[in-house]
């Protein structure tokens, strides 16, 4: 398998800031994204604390969950063969944080 190019590279870390936005829907969780031939393990992290907030009931106020913070690691990177890249996904990292 050929390098993959710089656009390529923003193309991939594109497809995996979609899924976390559009797929995470701000949950913690583990996926796999494949782009031309690579294969990306992903981590999603979001954490979260609960803050006075919503509408007044009765005088009490509901307690809501607020984004505290939230990271994207790309753990691991391999072609449909089974190598690894780690440059790729350290390319990765440097796009998405």
């Amino acid at each position: 398998m050929t390098p993959a190019t710089r656009t390529e590279i923003q193309h991939f870390a594109k497809q995996i800031a979609d899924y976390v936005t559009f797929k995470c829907d701000g949950e913690s969780e583990g996926f796999e994204i494949i782009h031309n031939g690579y294969i990306a393990f992903v981590n999603y992290e979001a954490e979260y604390r609960a803050v006075r907030g919503g509408d007044s009931y009765c005088g009490m106020w509901e307690m809501v969950p607020e984004l505290v913070s939230e990271q994207t690691t790309v753990e691991a990177v391999w072609d449909e063969e089974g190598n690894e890249y780690p440059e790729l996904a350290d390319a990765l990292q440097v796009l998405l944080n």
